[in-house]
């Protein structure tokens, strides 16, 4: 509901699963030119926020930590204004295409 507007990016709780959505389905670390993250398992949700955070100088006010919910919101809101797009086609589109 949130990556197709309906839902307000401004009243979620939880941002990081949308985040994680979105990562399974967008290459979003390339996309965003983040730096990889140090534990060798590769990306999580939390980690691409925090590596957004980073690079775009999101801190918290008062212990000026990365600021990984702001961060979230802010991937949320690159797709809902189309900056990154997310196609996605129907079951079997890909092969039924030639017929």
């Amino acid at each position: 509901k949130v990556l197709a507007g309906i839902y307000p990016i401004s009243q979620l709780q939880e941002p990081y699963s949308a985040v994680g959505y979105l990562a399974s389905r967008l290459p979003l670390p390339p996309l965003l030119q983040l730096r990889p993250p140090s534990a060798a398992d590769g990306w999580t949700a939390w980690d691409i926020c925090e590596a957004w955070a980073e690079k775009r100088g999101y801190k918290t006010a008062k212990a000026a930590r990365n600021d990984v919910y702001r961060a979230a919101n802010s991937i949320l809101r690159l797709v809902a204004e189309g900056r990154l797009r997310l196609c996605l086609r129907p079951p079997g589109y890909t092969a039924q295409k030639g017929e």
